[in-house]
C-alpha cells in the first residue's frame, strides 16, 4: 500500500498493473514536477484502458476459418497496448486528467499552507 499524502493506491501485482507506475507517480508527485505527473497519469490510464480492454477480448468467442497461436495472442497483446497508449494520449476516458487535477490541487495546497 503506497500513500501520496493522503492519496491512498493499494499497488497489487494483477493484470496490467504494477510498482513502476506507482513509483512514477509518487516521484513525480514529491518532485512536484507537473509534466512528469502528467506523464504518469497518462501511463496510468493507459495501463487501466489495456486492462479493461483485454478484459473485454476475453469475452469474444474463440474460433473461425484460422488457427490461432501463441503469436496471435502476443499480438492482440500488443496492439491493445499500443491502441491504449494512443487513447489515453487524446484524452482517453478523462481518467488521466481526473488524476492529475486532483494530484495537482493537492499540491498546490500544500504549498499555499507552507507559505502561510
Amino acid at each position: 500500500m503506497s500513500d501520496i499524502s493522503g492519496i491512498k493506491i493499494q499497488a497489487g501485482y494483477q493484470e496490467g498493473i504494477d510498482n513502476s507506475i506507482i513509483d512514477k507517480l509518487e516521484k513525480a508527485y514529491s518532485e512536484k514536477d507537473k509534466q512528469k505527473l502528467k506523464e504518469a497519469c497518462e501511463e496510468f490510464e493507459a495501463i487501466m484502458l489495456s486492462t479493461i480492454f483485454k478484459q473485454m477480448q476475453k469475452s469474444i468467442p474463440k474460433g473461425g476459418l484460422f488457427k490461432e497461436g501463441i503469436a496471435d495472442d502476443i499480438f492482440n497483446d500488443m496492439f491493445v497496448d499500443e491502441v491504449s497508449k494512443s487513447a489515453s494520449k487524446q484524452g482517453g476516458i478523462g481518467l488521466s486528467k481526473l488524476l492529475y487535477d486532483s494530484m495537482i490541487k493537492r499540491i498546490e495546497n500544500a504549498y499555499k499552507f507552507k507559505e502561510e
